[in-house]
């Protein structure tokens, strides 16, 4: 048995499971042992999800296992439905059910005629890769949702022009305080609202609201298939967008501007401008320390790609970026070597960085620190304030 330094990378099942239960009116059932959901649930609350009787197990004795015995499963389907009604109901497959071949798209086709919600099977039994493939596969599943959506007279139209904020999952670190970034500043740069934002906040009526959008935005490649169903049945274009740091924010809002035809209000840009004039230095205090200085970071794709967009027009390129779903050992020979730099990670690197670095959270997982508050961002102007003002302090004390 191998020891490891890292928890293990959660399977797709696990990002299927944490993205499902962030929308509020799905419900989920999982076919596996009780042991397997209950460690799975243990993280939920740490993630922020409130699973609010939506999250089933049926359980997997001695004869489901060996005979392939389906009936504990199918008596769960229909009594989810009588009792709790959903709308949508998720079939989850476990390791072990998947490993016997539970043919569970099978059950679920025939169970469909007798049962008022609709059923939807994600059945790779955490075997298809890592966490952020089941996140994608939870956006597809949404698109097929849409192409399918039965439009009916909208009680509540919106005020036009809104958007859609697509990438919102819950493995994305304070992410209630970047949602809040970017409603306030869509609405103050541009005069738009959101309509919906998935999946985080999120919930499957909402494509109704979806709809109605102008424009969807996109802050995480596995947001796309979502984002292209929504254009595909309702025309709505779509725009991959980064908000980190002041010069990529200000292009993705004049981007967002051009499709709807709008431009910056006045009182945005300057705000922006003189935000801007305060950063303007940090070239040269680069070029005044005395000591090397080094970047790093850690975290899934959109983070790493973030931050580099706020950091290099500051001068600042990072020496290294890792995935969190790289293989341990490559990743510990990579973060042992790190000295003295700024680095951006989740909590298990931090806590095995040399103590020479200066560490700021920014990743998951986080489970020595629990979120309270919405004002605290990373995207927009706020959060390029406090990357700026992190910054600032790790070359204070490297000698500027």
């Amino acid at each position: 048995m191998a020891v490891t330094r890292f928890l293990p990378v959660p399977s797709d099942r696990m990002g299927a499971l944490w993205n499902l239960l962030a929308l509020e009116d799905a419900c989920v059932l999982e076919y596996g042992p009780a042991g397997t959901t209950h460690y799975g649930i243990s993280l939920l609350g740490e993630l922020g999800l409130s699973v609010n009787g939506r999250y089933f197990v049926t359980h997997m004795n001695e004869s489901d296992v060996v005979m392939g015995d389906t009936r504990n499963l199918e008596e769960a389907v229909r009594e989810i439905d009588q009792r709790q009604k959903p709308a949508h109901l998720f079939v989850v497959g476990s390791s072990v059910s998947t490993t016997i071949g539970t043919d569970l798209t099978g059950i679920c086709h025939y169970l469909q005629e007798e049962v008022q919600a609709k059923l939807h099977v994600h059945n790779s039994g955490g075997f298809a890769g890592d966490y952020l493939v089941g996140t994608e596969e939870v956006y597809r599943m949404l698109g097929e949702i849409a192409l399918g959506w039965e439009e009916k007279e909208l009680s509540q139209p919106l005020r036009t022009p809104s958007c859609n904020l697509l990438g919102f999952s819950p493995d994305h670190f304070r992410i209630e305080s970047d949602l809040v970034e970017l409603e306030d500043m869509l609405e103050e740069a541009l005069d738009i609202t959101v309509a919906s934002t998935f999946v985080v906040r999120g919930a499957i009526r909402d494509l109704d609201r979806a709809r109605q959008a102008a424009v969807s935005l996109v802050l995480r490649k596995e947001a796309l298939p979502l984002a292209q169903a929504l254009k595909e049945k309702w025309g709505i274009p779509y725009l991959e967008v980064c908000f980190y740091g002041y010069d990529a924010t200000l292009s993705s809002l004049q981007a967002i501007g051009q499709i709807l035809g709008r431009t910056l209000s006045r009182s945005f840009q300057e705000k922006l401008e003189k935000k801007k004039r305060k950063v303007a230095y940090f070239p040269m205090y680069l070029r005044k320390i005395g000591s090397e200085i080094h970047f790093y970071s850690l975290g899934p794709s959109f983070l790493n790609e973030g931050l580099a967009a706020a950091m290099s027009p500051l001068g600042i390129r990072f020496e290294q970026q890792l995935l969190p779903v790289e293989e341990e050992k490559s990743r510990l020979r990579a973060i042992r070597s790190w000295k003295e730099g700024m680095v951006f990670a989740d909590q298990q690197t931090l806590n095995l960085v040399d103590s020479s670095n200066y560490p700021l959270l920014t990743s998951f997982p986080w489970f020595e620190s629990r979120i309270y508050a919405s004002h605290l961002p990373f995207m927009g102007l706020r959060g390029m304030d406090f990357l700026a003002e992190q910054l600032m302090t790790y070359l204070l004390r490297r000698g500027l």
